[in-house]
């Protein structure tokens, strides 16, 4: 799939509190001008068929396009989640890296239109689209 390696070179994402500081930690790299974030899957990412929770990865996307929309726009603006429509396409598993970009596909004066993908350097685990309303500035 890629030849992604997680390493020392990627660091903690900044805005993870709340439930991201409880799933994370997330971490970013800035690879030829896109930022990946990461997410290295524990046992605590796992449900009971020993794979990681369709809820982990969701959470991850939404995550990861919402960071990726930051990354395009401004880490300024306020915009939250009105609808993420998503494709599980493979499973992760303990040990894994997950991988996640995410990208503008079209900005209005009040909502922003966004997709990302979550993969591993295997496969490709999720692809979505999704709606964010900008809710104001910081």
């Amino acid at each position: 799939m890629t030849d992604i390696r997680f390493d020392e070179s990627f660091t903690p994402c900044t805005q993870q509190e709340g439930f991201s500081a409880h799933m994370g930690p997330f971490y970013e790299k800035n690879i030829n001008g896109v930022m990946h974030r990461a997410l290295k899957i524990e046992p605590y990412h796992l449900n009971p068929e020993g794979v990681v929770h369709g809820g982990v990865t969701l959470a991850f996307a939404d995550y990861a396009i919402y960071r990726g929309i930051g990354d395009e726009i401004g880490h300024d603006i306020r915009f939250a989640t009105i609808s993420l429509n998503s494709n599980l396409i493979a499973a992760g598993k303990e040990g894994d890296v997950l991988f996640g970009v995410g990208s503008v596909v079209r900005k209005t004066r009040s909502v922003i239109f966004a997709q990302g993908r979550i993969f591993t350097n295997k496969n490709i685990v999720l692809q979505a689209t999704g709606v964010w309303k900008i809710i104001g500035e910081n």
